[in-house]
């Protein structure tokens, strides 16, 4: 069974933790806010609360048994970047990082992403597609 590292448990890191939970995948939700992980411990396998970008306490998750390490802070480009440079430098097997624009796009790569998910040019680009 495939097990993911959720960092960023906003709108899109909860909706994507209750899906995968739903077709049996392992979830360790992680994020620097209370709340936000207290309105998702009921669903996700396992949370944690702490800095990402404090490579220390991305060594407590044991980030080499997770089979995915999806990214999708959005508050905070550079804490986005840090993090997902720190999974790759930690031995992360697949990193999944989300960015806004074409710029954190290159700069995600750039630092190690193996995959970047634009949300908005995706969202963009079915819109046109279906309505054109």
């Amino acid at each position: 069974m495939k097990s993911f590292l959720l960092i960023g448990v906003n709108h899109l890191g909860s909706l994507i933790t209750k899906k995968l939970v739903d077709k049996g995948y392992e979830v360790m939700a992680v994020d620097n806010d209370e709340e936000r992980i207290n309105a998702i411990q009921s669903v996700a396998t396992d949370v944690s609360i702490g800095d990402t970008t404090n490579e220390e306490f991305l060594r407590t998750l044991g980030i080499d048994e997770y089979d995915v390490c999806l990214v999708t802070i959005v508050d905070d480009f550079q804490d986005s970047l840090m993090t997902t440079f720190l999974l790759k430098e930690l031995g992360a097997a697949r990193v999944i990082a989300r960015a806004n624009t074409e710029i954190q796009e290159k700069l995600l790569y750039r630092s190690g992403a193996d995959e970047v998910i634009n949300s908005e040019k995706i969202a963009a680009e079915w819109m046109v597609s279906k309505y054109s």
